[in-house]
């Protein structure tokens, strides 16, 4: 199980590093929930949480650094 802290410090790279800083407490709660969900999994709810659309998003490298992001802090493994 993952803490809160090691969510905190997800959500807070995911803000200042990668600029999805709008999940708000709902958003975040939501992300913890999938908890053992993948990646990529978390990832499309980040970008619900911020209000875009993870399958129409165009910038590949966002979603990428989105996933990767997700996997470093919750020792989880990506795919594109």
């Amino acid at each position: 199980m993952v803490d809160d802290r090691t969510y905190q410090r997800l959500f807070g790279e995911l803000c200042v590093q990668l600029g999805f800083c709008s999940l708000g407490v709902d958003g975040e709660d939501k992300v913890k929930a999938l908890g053992p969900a993948g990646a990529d999994t978390l990832a499309r709810a980040v970008f619900e949480a911020e209000g875009l659309d993870y399958d129409t998003y165009t910038p590949k490298k966002v979603k990428a650094s989105v996933r990767a992001c997700i996997a470093r802090h919750l020792n989880q493994e990506t795919r594109p």
